[in-house]
């Protein structure tokens, strides 16, 4: 079975986008790359409708990579 991201329509793409945004976060982190307040003061630069998602997304990557 496929799944082409394409075909999704433009919010679930810019929603996938997020969750890989803040998984690449969490890596940087786990690699020493960036600190939290790194992170932190980058997804408060981010329209406020997306910061509670993308800092709940990158709080469950970062446990998972961590943890």
């Amino acid at each position: 079975m496929s799944f082409n991201l394409c075909n999704l329509p433009r919010e679930q793409k810019y929603q996938i986008q997020l969750d890989y945004e803040a998984s690449f976060w969490a890596y940087q982190i786990k690699r020493g790359k960036k600190t939290r307040e790194q992170i932190y003061n980058t997804l408060h630069s981010r329209p406020i409708a997306e910061q509670a998602s993308l800092k709940q997304q990158f709080e469950r990557y970062l446990a998972l990579m961590l943890g």
